[in-house]
């Protein structure tokens, strides 16, 4: 399993997941109003207030940088569990 950290086609499919997951979130926002609950991976914030855009920009592929993307997988997966 751990042959699958920090790849790439993983990395992707998780922002996918994530944008789809947030599109889904904010429909149901759009209906009730935003949730007031603290974000799982940024207690200091409320999830509804996390900036999606930015941080999927700050958690990317980068080519040549293993621990990096090792680091963005696992953040990446943290969002998903956050959303």
């Amino acid at each position: 399993m751990s042959q699958l950290l920090g790849r790439q086609d993983c990395i992707d499919s998780l922002r996918k997941d994530l944008v789809d997951l947030q599109g889904a979130i904010l429909d149901v926002f759009s209906r009730t109003g935003p949730v007031s609950f603290s974000s799982w991976k940024f207690p200091d914030k409320l999830s509804c207030n996390l900036d999606m855009v930015a941080l999927l920009e700050q958690y990317d592929f980068v080519d040549g940088e293993d621990a990096f993307n090792q680091h963005s997988h696992i953040v990446l997966l943290e969002l998903v569990i956050d959303r």
